[in-house]
C-alpha cells in the first residue's frame, strides 16, 4: 500500500506531467512552450570519423506567438557548410487533454542532405511522458529544392527524469536518400545513410536554462562511425 502511494504521487507530480516541449540535441520536441515563450539556444559538436576531423556550432531563436504554435530561425556552420533554417511548427495534441503530445511542422534549410541545395522538409513528432520515463519519435520527409533528391529521416529520444533538474537518456537520428536523379531506390548504407546517436544527459540549474550533453557514436554519409560529442544550450525568456 506504501509503495502504491509513492508510485501514484510521483505520476502526479505537476514538473513531471509537463509536456515534451524542449528539442534534444537530436530529436525534435512533440509539443511546444507556452505562449510568448522566447528561447535562444546556442550548440557545438565535435566528432572524428576515420581520419577526419568535424566541427560545428549552431544557434537558434524560437518564439512561440501563440498558443500552440512556434516559429524559430537558425544557423550553422559545420566543416566548412553553413547556412540559415526557418521552421514552423503547431502542437495537434496535449498529453493533459489527448494522452499524448502531437505536432506537426515545415522547415526550409538552405544547406540540404544533398549540401549543394536546400531543401523543404516536413515533420511529425509524437511524445508522451510515463511519470518519470519520457519516450518521443520523429519522422520527416525532406525533398530537395533545384534537385531530384528525396530524403527520409527517423528520430528517437528515450529520457528518465533523476530527479527534478537532471534526465539521462538515449538520442539517435538516421537519415537515408531515398530518391535522386535516377529515380526511387533502396539506399546503400555506406553512400545513402547518415546516422548519429548516444547517451545523453539534461540538466537544469534553474527553470530557464538547460544544458545537454551527448556522447555517442555518428557515420556521416561515405564515412565510417567514429565517436561523436555534442553539447546545446538553450534559455527561455
Amino acid at each position: 500500500m506504501h509503495a502504491r502511494f509513492i508510485l501514484l504521487a510521483l505520476l502526479a507530480t505537476p514538473a513531471l506531467a509537463d509536456g515534451l516541449d524542449r528539442d534534444a540535441l537530436l530529436t525534435e520536441a512533440p509539443a511546444t512552450p507556452e505562449r510568448g515563450n522566447v528561447r535562444i539556444s546556442a550548440g557545438a559538436n565535435a566528432s572524428y570519423t576515420g581520419s577526419t576531423t568535424g566541427a560545428g556550432i549552431s544557434g537558434q531563436a524560437m518564439w512561440t506567438p501563440f498558443t500552440h504554435f512556434a516559429a524559430d530561425v537558425s544557423g550553422y556552420w559545420q566543416d566548412g557548410d553553413a547556412g540559415p533554417a526557418v521552421r514552423l511548427r503547431y502542437q495537434l495534441l496535449d498529453q493533459a487533454t489527448h494522452g499524448v503530445d502531437l505536432a506537426v511542422g515545415a522547415r526550409y534549410k538552405s544547406v540540404g542532405f544533398d549540401p549543394r541545395n536546400g531543401e523543404l522538409e516536413g515533420l511529425v513528432a509524437v511524445g508522451h511522458r510515463f511519470g518519470r520515463l519520457g519516450l518521443v519519435l520523429n519522422t520527416v520527409a525532406g525533398h530537395e529544392l533545384g534537385g531530384p533528391g528525396f530524403d527520409v529521416e527517423l528520430k528517437a529520444l528515450a529520457s528518465y527524469r533523476l530527479i527534478e533538474a537532471l534526465s539521462v537518456g538515449l538520442d539517435a537520428r538516421a537519415q537515408a536518400e531515398i530518391h535522386d536523379e535516377n529515380g526511387w531506390k533502396s539506399p546503400s548504407f555506406a553512400d545513402d545513410v547518415a546516422m548519429v546517436g548516444g547517451a545523453m544527459v539534461a540538466w537544469n540549474p534553474i527553470t530557464q536554462l538547460q544544458l545537454q550533453l551527448l556522447v555517442g557514436a555518428t557515420h556521416p554519409v561515405g564515412l565510417p562511425f567514429g565517436p561523436t560529442a555534442r553539447l546545446l544550450a538553450s534559455f527561455d525568456f
